[in-house]
């Protein structure tokens, strides 16, 4: 009987716990080693088309002046439940291209490119 109730106890218990792995990917993957390419004061919009292909997102931010940004982030995120608590860990890659553009033309550029493995653990 009382064998039973722990071999019961373990089952439940193994039911509170789990884990669940998903890939994700966000934005359209474009070429780093093109970003040299960009001169300042000299490429223009339809330079950056023909290279990257349209841009993650463009905003207005005046009458001459808009900012276009490529973006690829993609990764696997995992996460295990125990108990009374949660680890989440992520591996993956992200990068950035961030250009002002003004009057048609690059006037400024920023590129980031890092690996993103870390983990969280909450305790409920």
């Amino acid at each position: 009987m009382k064998a039973g109730f722990i071999l019961g106890l373990v089952i439940f218990l193994s039911f509170l716990s789990g884990c669940a792995t998903s890939n994700y990917s966000v934005g359209k993957e474009f070429a780093s080693e093109k970003v040299s390419q960009i001169i300042k004061g000299k490429t223009t919009t339809a330079d950056l088309l023909t290279i990257f292909g349209e841009p993650y997102s463009k905003t207005v931010l005046s009458s001459s002046d808009e900012k276009w940004i490529y973006m690829h982030s993609k990764g696997t995120a995992k996460a295990q439940s125990f108990i009374v608590s949660m680890e989440v860990e992520t591996t993956g890659t992200q990068k950035i291209l961030d250009i002002l553009i003004s009057n048609g033309v690059v006037a400024n550029y920023a590129f980031t490119h890092s690996e993103s493995p870390y983990s969280t653990i909450n305790v409920n």
